[in-house]
């Protein structure tokens, strides 16, 4: 008897693989997707004081968030559900999978919302590197790049973060 994996809807930092394979290593990519009368926003309100991803419904059928799915075993799931913590609610939605067709896939919807703070750089470019990594459409990714952010003060989280994206290099000694 196999276990049916869980499958995860990332829209935020987590469509970038290099960020969610640093955090469950074991995750597979199952390619992107695209979700309905939904839009993407930078307003939920994180425990580091900065603004991250949620979604929102609106209803308007022109208006599309998209996402990477993952499979994710039951263990990935409980140590997703710790790292998006209490501010967020896993929610089960239909998306449509690029490769697949429709599915029902989980995500992670804001519940604490703040109007008035930005994100850090460094969890823009998380976003930013995943839609790119997955070739979204050149209009969905401008967005992202027009996303107001600053300057995160806490040097250590700031450099943790930033080192995903930068290449390691051996230097060999003769």
């Amino acid at each position: 008897m196999s276990i049916k994996p869980h499958i995860n809807f990332a829209f935020g930092s987590n469509m970038s693989t290099k960020r969610l394979f640093a955090r469950l290593p074991q995750a597979q990519c199952l390619g992107v997707a695209k979700l309905y009368r939904h839009q993407l926003s930078f307003n939920m309100l994180s425990t580091d004081g900065s603004a991250k991803c949620t979604i929102e419904a609106t209803n308007r059928d022109e208006d599309i968030v998209m996402g990477v799915l993952y499979a994710l075993n039951e263990h990935e799931i409980n140590q997703l559900d710790n790292i998006e913590g209490p501010r967020y609610n896993r929610t089960k939605l239909e998306v449509e999978a690029i490769e697949h067709g429709p599915m029902h896939a989980h995500c992670y919807i804001a519940n604490t919302f703040i109007d008035d703070h930005l994100p850090f750089d460094w969890y823009v470019q998380h976003v930013l590197h995943g839609a790119k990594e997955h070739r979204f459409p050149t209009d969905y990714v401008r967005q992202i790049e027009s996303q107001q952010h600053v300057t995160d003060h806490d040097v250590s989280r700031a450099e943790r973060e930033w080192q995903l994206y930068q290449k390691v290099r051996l230097s060999k000694k003769a």
